[in-house]
């Protein structure tokens, strides 16, 4: 991976878009790991569809490290200071997802180089999964 820096983003930057899915193995993977275990909302049909939702969806916590993964990109996700995210709609499994930020603010606070950006998922047309704002921080091409 190649190191960008601070220096490397302007307001305006685009990131990504990043495509990337959930598959069922995935959501059941995630699920076990983060203690709970399937069937559950998120691997079931059945339980789904009791509980409202039609479909297993992904869960809410497993989107924001899909979100996060936008962040290798520029520099590594270690360098996410904070992710605010919104749920528009169900997160399906199986499908392409669109993660995409826009820089919206470059600052230099406290002895470090922060980027804030806009973050969108949507399914590359028109469906709006999460929107949110993420603030990173990124080292400076000056201090090398």
């Amino acid at each position: 991976m190649t190191i960008k820096y601070y220096e490397d983003y302007d307001l305006g930057d685009e990131l990504g878009p990043l495509v990337i899915q959930a598959s069922d193995d995935q959501v059941v993977e995630f699920c076990e790991t983060w203690g709970n275990k399937p069937p559950n909302r998120f691997t079931s049909k059945e339980i789904a569809t009791e509980t409202g939702v039609g479909e297993p969806i992904v869960p809410g916590i497993m989107s924001m490290a899909l979100v996060a993964e936008l962040f290798n990109e520029c520099g590594g996700s270690q360098n996410v200071m904070d992710i605010d995210v919104v749920f528009r709609a169900s997160v399906p499994h199986n499908s392409p997802l669109y993660i995409s930020g826009t820089i919206t603010d470059t600052r230099e606070e406290e002895g470090k180089y922060l980027l804030e950006c806009d973050l969108l998922m949507t399914d590359g047309e028109s469906k709006r999964y999460v929107i949110g704002t993420a603030l990173i921080s990124l080292p400076s091409n000056s201090n090398i």
